[in-house]
């Protein structure tokens, strides 16, 4: 009779065990899921602001060519910092700025960044490679 009670008991213990460690594992399943949905919005956003950073290197190209600067090389880079602040940076390079004056160039600049806006919390720069 002790025998069964003991049997009784040990598969009782076993049965909660692993119910418990099913539980855990369920638990497991459920965060991570939660964590890769979190991680698809991030991508999701990543992924939108690079078709919009190719939308505006694009205008940005248009833009000189129209403005007489055909086949200037243009060179967009970015800075991302933990808060999610965008900053840009446009490096541009062409013979005819080269011996533009700084009054020109100033108002090259201003004009580019009339054209290069992105929605969010996001600041653009506009520098001119000079070679002499």
């Amino acid at each position: 009779m002790k025998r069964r009670n003991l049997i009784k008991k040990g598969r009782t213990l076993t049965f909660w065990m692993v119910t418990f460690g099913l539980i855990l594992i369920i638990i497991c399943c459920v965060t991570q899921t939660v964590y890769s949905q979190s991680d698809i919005a991030a991508q999701e956003l990543e992924n939108y602001y690079r078709t919009q950073e190719k939308q505006l290197l694009q205008e940005t190209k248009d833009y000189l060519t129209e403005k007489g600067f055909a086949n200037s090389g243009v060179t967009l880079t970015r800075v991302v910092d933990e808060a999610g602040k965008r900053d840009y940076t446009f490096t541009i390079h062409h013979g005819k700025i080269d011996r533009m004056n700084e009054t020109e160039r100033l108002e090259l600049a201003a004009a580019l960044n009339g054209i290069t806006q992105l929605e969010g919390n996001c600041t653009f720069c506009h520098e001119f490679l000079m070679y002499d």
